[in-house]
């Protein structure tokens, strides 16, 4: 049973990673000042279904997906690893809180707060990593005499805030009004 269990989590994290695909194209960019991803959230979903170990599963398949379908910025091969693997894999960090909201289901107590640090976690995680990513790669980006620091900063964090905010309502009304997805059956 904990075979077809452990297969049944792949699979779900196959197909979460293909949701997120399809959620990450739909276009929330406000110019070059931030963007929403909303491919993050099939993935915190799945990782309070499923735990951290298939939810960064999931998130490391749909950064794979972004990769094969070319719509990447390539400035070195490590740079692209670190975007586009590592920082959407660690979406599945989502799933530090799923043991919570496991027993919070059965106690028919509040999943709020668990939902919330679950996924300010993996959002933050990811675009530090952006953040990262844009002092080592994108520093020369930065406008004129502006500190490439700040610079990330304030792309990434911009970004990371408006995801954070749209992403963590969205999740915590799915998880309001179809807390069955929560749920693993056995």
């Amino acid at each position: 049973m904990a075979q077809r269990q452990q297969l049944l989590g792949m699979i779900e994290a196959a197909l979460m990673a293909v949701l997120a695909f399809v959620f990450a194209l739909i276009p929330l960019d406000v110019g070059n000042i931030f963007e929403i991803e909303l491919g993050m959230i099939p993935i915190m979903i799945f990782s309070f279904r499923r735990g951290p170990k298939l939810g960064i599963l999931a998130g490391f398949l749909w950064g794979i997906l972004k990769l094969v379908s070319g719509d990447i910025v390539v400035l070195s091969f490590l740079q692209v690893f670190v975007e586009y693997v590592f920082a959407f894999a660690v979406t599945g960090l989502a799933g530090f809180g799923a043991r919570t909201i496991q027993q919070k289901l059965a106690q028919k107590e509040s999943l709020y707060g668990t939902i919330a640090w679950s996924v300010a976690l993996a959002v933050f995680v990811k675009y530090f990593i952006h953040f990262i990513a844009g002092v080592v790669y994108w520093s020369s980006y930065a406008p004129d005499g502006m500190n490439i620091y700040w610079y990330s900063f304030l792309v990434n964090g911009s970004s990371a805030l408006a995801t954070l905010i749209v992403d963590g309502l969205i999740v915590a009304l799915i998880c309001r009004a179809a807390p069955h997805l929560l749920r693993v059956k056995e």
